[in-house]
């Protein structure tokens, strides 16, 4: 499987949500995951059309630091956020829509992603 799965990855999103990771604290993980997925040659694909699977590249806690009002408990613009990504990305590539997003994956260390904001990605690998 390794010498033949190829992932793409998509270049949409704007920093500091998408393609900029953190790389340190609790939640380096993902960032992690997301730089070294990034730079990967072996799995990593320029093609869509050769790709197996396809990363949405955000960071969950980039988005809370960008966008999450402090004491808000209220996650409405994280969800509209990661629904209208989702949304253009159905709209401007045929990959999503041929699957229903079942071969689309995010890599994400919050539970609350998961939860909350998966809501969208229903057949999203998690």
């Amino acid at each position: 499987m390794e010498s033949t799965l190829k992932v793409y990855v998509y270049r949409d999103g704007e920093k500091p949500i998408f393609h900029q990771p953190i790389l340190k604290g609790l939640y380096a993980s993902e960032g992690w995951f997301m730089k070294l997925m990034e730079g990967n040659k072996r799995f990593v694909v320029k093609d869509p059309r050769k790709a197996h699977l396809f990363c949405m590249p955000f960071s969950s806690r980039m988005l809370e630091y960008t966008l999450y009002v402090r004491n808000s408990h209220n996650q409405t613009n994280l969800r509209q956020y990661v629904k209208e990504y989702s949304e253009r990305l159905a709209a401007k590539y045929p990959f999503w829509n041929r699957t229903g997003g079942m071969d689309h994956f995010l890599v994400a260390c919050h539970d609350w992603v998961c939860s909350r904001c998966i809501c969208y990605y229903v057949h999203c690998l998690k």
